[in-house]
């Protein structure tokens, strides 16, 4: 992979998520993820539509871009699977999300509410795996 595409997937932009909905038709969504170990990490809550579009049909694609010229555009297509993620990494990953996106007393807000004051239960890991990986300027 590019090292100038990890570096990027490595910042605390927001994902754009693409994948075929259960109508059919293409949807592109906003996300919050992780890049870990050569895949796309995204947490969710568990049976939301793009889990359930993403366990009939696994295509994915996900594309950030800086929002200061020139553009840098990472767009990465691969397989996405959907993986029950119990309440303990659930709540880890969201807990590191929160960090990577708000900073840390953002995140902190963010999870209170989150959480809810309670447990948030499990939820589900929507997993990309790239095959290919695209980066650019503009």
């Amino acid at each position: 992979m590019d090292p100038r595409a990890a570096d990027l997937l490595s910042r605390p932009l927001i994902g754009q998520l693409g994948f075929h909905g259960l109508d059919g038709y293409p949807h592109v969504i906003p996300v919050w993820f992780e890049f870990r170990a050569g895949a796309l990490l995204i947490a969710s809550q568990p049976g939301t539509y793009k889990g359930r579009a993403l366990s009939r049909d696994g295509r994915a694609a996900l594309s950030v871009s800086t929002a200061e010229r020139p553009y840098l555009i990472v767009s990465a297509v691969g397989d996405a699977t959907v993986q029950r993620l119990a309440e303990s990494e659930r709540i880890e990953l969201v807990s590191v999300l929160a960090q990577r996106y708000l900073g840390p007393e953002g995140a902190q807000r963010y999870l209170e509410i989150w959480s809810k004051g309670g447990h948030p239960g499990d939820g589900e890991l929507i997993r990309i795996e790239p095959r290919k990986v695209r980066f650019s300027t503009s």
